[in-house]
């Protein structure tokens, strides 16, 4: 039972293809037992194109719908071509406009789950999904239909006595954004104290809580473009100091990389780049110790990492 378990970790895509597989070829690259894929999978934008015969406008202006969609798959927005008629009549419909966005992720997670399949085949990888804030309600029916769950405890060494365990969710803290997913800290800790509960060592927990714990490196912002302030979640950060897990693992403030410490817990943002079609990514190694007739789990490492 002794050994090692590597765990890969990447957050905040926001439907950029090209990031996503480049985590894909991180996970391999390093190895990994697990890549785990935190929350804001999906993209915020939708970018209408018109169609007029065989030629493509944006604003006016003549594209080539080519490096449109190659644009589309490197920064993480959709596109949508239709009439000029068409785009009129879904901006102008609420309900229209949010059919055509479900359509999209739809698609987008169809594709997704696919490229992972191929390229993750022959090895032993297994890859955990979790939502964000900005990934629409029903993103956990679309997973659904593919047997993914992507909020709830989840057995990383199934089987096993003494296992370790990840425990996924991924809604925050109020934000000046009123995004999809936000609750209020104490329904958070709420929330989390309820999985905490049903695992007999939280010790051997991993929080992957898209929130991150509040007054720590891994949660400040950039407000106004200059001032700098604590956003993250008092109720994860609650959460940790109570129950001192072993890992957190956290993202939402994409500006604020880092690892930092809350008693004996690490806890870590990779931070995103995928805006830019770039992947930051933490790699964390656990070692895992046989002490008489118990299995104990340490962080032996974790480092933040791009490319």
């Amino acid at each position: 039972m002794a050994g090692e378990i590597k765990l890969m970790f990447v957050t905040d895509l926001h439907g950029s293809e090209i990031a996503y597989r480049k985590a894909l070829n991180a996970a391999k690259m390093h190895n990994v037992d697990y890549l785990i894929i935190g929350g804001d999978i999906t993209s915020k934008n939708i970018v209408f194109i018109e169609r007029s015969g065989d030629k493509y406008y944006f604003n006016g202006n003549e594209v080539d719908i080519k490096t449109v969609y190659e644009d589309a798959r490197k920064y993480g927005y959709y596109i949508y071509v239709a009439s000029k008629d068409e785009i009129q009549k879904i901006l102008e419909n609420k309900e229209f406009f949010e059919s055509v966005k479900r359509t999209l992720i739809e698609k987008q997670i169809d594709n997704w789950i696919k490229i992972a399949e191929e390229k993750l085949t022959g090895t032993n990888i297994k890859v955990f999904w979790s939502y964000g804030n900005d990934d629409p309600l029903y993103l956990d029916e679309v997973f659904s239909k593919y047997n993914i769950r992507d909020e709830g405890i989840f057995e990383l060494e199934e089987g096993k006595t003494n296992t370790l365990y990840l425990i996924s969710y991924g809604y925050v803290n109020p934000t000046p954004f009123k995004s999809y997913r936000e609750e209020p800290d104490s329904t958070i800790y709420i929330k989390g104290e309820d999985y905490l509960r049903k695992i007999d060592e939280p010790e051997r927990a991993i929080l992957n809580f898209h929130a991150p714990p509040y007054n720590t490196k891994l949660d400040i912002a950039i407000i106004d473009g200059k001032k700098r302030e604590h956003v993250g979640s008092r109720g994860v950060r609650d959460l940790i100091e109570k129950y001192r897990p072993l890992l957190g693992l956290h993202g939402h403030i994409i500006e604020s990389p880092a690892t930092d410490k809350i008693k004996n817990t690490i806890v870590v943002n990779p931070g995103s780049l995928a805006y830019e079609g770039l992947l930051k990514y933490s790699i964390i190694v656990i070692e895992r110790k046989l002490e008489g007739l118990l299995v104990k789990y340490k962080i032996k490492g974790a480092a933040i990492l791009s490319g």
